[in-house]
């Protein structure tokens, strides 16, 4: 299939990953920084994001979950721009790095520009098989929706068949993703949403509630279904009956849903009509190749639409989200250049 530039539009937070390897402490100790932890930029961490870009051995890459989902998807089909990626940043000098490393990885950008907020980042500081991870949200908390009263914008909106967006992105601007959720039905395309985090269910119960009507593939994990259930009183943390609950779920067109439950070491769960469940299991992974599972279900998300899209059959969508997931956990972050060529992969 000749796959057509900007079938597929991802909304989501982007943050420029920062990378650096240390040798001894004085940074970790410096901005008061654990090992293996992840954590929220405080006023005391600011600094480091500008110290970081001055050192030696730094590389950058274009993060944030929703884009690294598209560039893994630009990873497997070839073809740039076949995905296009909406977020905000600021008017800075990480608005043009995190703008040319994306592009680079072959996706297309239509950021937002925030003009008093910095571009979103995310400090990796690696010492060994030690990491520690540092997020400044910026800009990328601010997306508004004036980005859909650009009649540019809109025309690309309209162009795209399928459109993912991320929970992490209803924290930020739900109206917009019920918006273009809304539009997506309407116009009888394609819309897949990613509930991403548990405190998302638990926070924009009723906003998500108000965007479950409109979308055709939803997919989450164990925790996230339970918190799901939990919300919605269900009263159990049976994850079957949860997925067949939520696949049966009002819907506002005729098309069958589909709701994709992940769990670490166990098969991906797949609910269809009918009451009609799949089970995919997860080849064993020797644990001495893992270096890194953050990136895992972005990879698995960019992996499953890299053939969705394509209107491959779904077994082979979720296997090659299976194997993407697999291959990112062998380096640190969604690191593309650090990936094999996917046509010389086998899946």
């Amino acid at each position: 299939m000749d796959i057509p530039e900007g079938i597929l539009i991802g909304f989501g937070n982007p943050l420029l990953d920062i990378f650096t390897t240390i040798e001894d402490n004085v940074l970790m100790e410096k901005y008061d920084l654990q090992s293996n932890a992840a954590i929220i930029a405080e006023e005391r961490h600011l600094a480091l994001f500008e110290e970081l870009i001055y050192m030696e051995n730094v590389t950058f890459s274009a993060g944030g979950a929703c884009q690294n989902s598209m560039r893994i998807f630009e990873w497997i089909v070839g073809k740039p721009y076949c995905a296009y990626f909406v977020g905000s940043v600021g008017r800075d000098k990480f608005a043009e790095v995190i703008g040319k490393r994306a592009n680079a990885d072959g996706v297309r950008t239509m950021y937002q520009q925030i003009d008093d907020a910095p571009t979103g980042t995310c400090a990796v500081i690696l010492s060994g098989r030690n990491r520690s991870l540092v997020a400044n949200l910026g800009a990328a908390a601010l997306f508004s929706e004036d980005w859909l009263l650009d009649e540019a914008n809109l025309c690309v909106l309209e162009r795209a068949q399928f459109i993912y967006a991320t929970g992490f992105f209803i924290a930020v601007n739900a109206e917009t993703v019920l918006e273009v959720a809304r539009l997506t039905s309407e116009n009888n395309r394609t819309f897949v949403l990613n509930l991403s985090a548990v405190f998302v269910v638990q926070i924009h119960k009723n906003k998500i509630d108000e965007i479950i009507p409109y979308t055709d593939v939803i997919i989450l994990n164990k925790n996230e279904a339970i918190a799901f259930a939990e919300t919605h009183d269900w009263e159990t943390e049976d994850v079957f009956e949860i997925g067949r609950r939520m696949q049966s779920l009002p819907k506002e067109n005729v098309r069958s849903r589909i709701v994709m439950i992940s769990t670490e070491g166990c098969p991906v769960l797949c609910f269809q009509d009918n009451d009609h469940i799949l089970e995919y299991p997860v080849p064993q992974t020797d644990k001495s190749k893992i270096v890194d599972t953050n990136g895992c279900a972005d990879a698995f998300v960019g992996g499953f639409l890299s053939q969705f899209v394509q209107r491959m059959p779904l077994d082979y969508c979720i296997r090659t989200g299976i194997f993407a997931s697999q291959q990112v956990m062998r380096v640190v972050g969604v690191q593309i250049n650090q990936l094999p060529k996917f046509n010389e992969c086998c899946i």
